[in-house]
């Protein structure tokens, strides 16, 4: 039985080597940052817009790739806007076998999420800025704490820590970074990403006024 499932384990590889290529294999988190001349500037500033339409903006994009967990929208008070913030909910990422989920993007991040088990979460910031917004966005990576091995011999429960079965659950509190989870930095390639699609939304907007 444990011969097969290295057989199958070697198998996968090689077709997500061959698929996405053997340099994504690498975990380097440098392999997803993006080529300096493409990199979008985060924060981002963006044209100044009605404030809803930006917080809009924002949630509708995070919405694809995650649960929005709490959010405080941008108002004026005392004649001066106060910072708009949202955070999510963390998400398992997607594999090579969930092609129609776009929390991991192609490459390395996919397949680091394909042979390991990754979540991600996001907290965005949007910043007024006199005649402009700052979009401030941050996705994290954690990598799962596992007690033991996940084919071990040994018997013992093991106790997950994604909240797969409260998952439906609107009241559910978010769950602390640091339990069962290992910190891995940012997904710089899921943030840019994440930008120019706002960007793209928000410049839209601008050239229909």
């Amino acid at each position: 039985m444990q011969r097969t499932l290295v057989l199958i384990s070697i198998g996968i590889t090689a077709l997500l080597c061959v698929a996405s290529g053997c340099r994504s294999l690498l975990l380097d988190e440098t392999a997803t940052r993006i080529a300096p001349e493409y990199e979008l500037q985060n924060p981002l500033v963006v044209s100044y817009v009605d404030r809803e339409w930006v917080m809009d903006a924002v949630s509708d994009e995070l919405d694809n790739y995650f649960r929005i967990y709490r959010e405080e929208r941008i108002r004026l008070v005392d004649n001066i806007l106060t910072e708009g913030w949202i955070e999510t909910h963390p998400q398992i990422g997607s594999t090579a076998f969930e092609p129609w989920r776009r929390d991991s993007m192609p490459g390395f991040e996919r397949t680091q999420a394909t042979l390991q088990t990754i979540r991600r979460f996001a907290k965005v910031r949007i910043i007024p800025n006199g005649d402009s917004y700052l979009v401030d966005v941050k996705v994290y990576k954690e990598l799962e704490d596992l007690p033991e091995p996940q084919h071990s011999t040994i018997s013992s429960r093991i106790l997950r820590h994604d909240s797969t079965v409260d998952i439906d659950n609107e009241e559910q509190p978010i769950i602390q970074p640091n339990r069962g989870w290992i910190p891995m930095g940012r997904d710089f390639s899921l943030e840019q990403h994440i930008l120019r699609n706002i960007k793209g939304a928000i410049d839209r907007q601008c050239e229909k006024k």
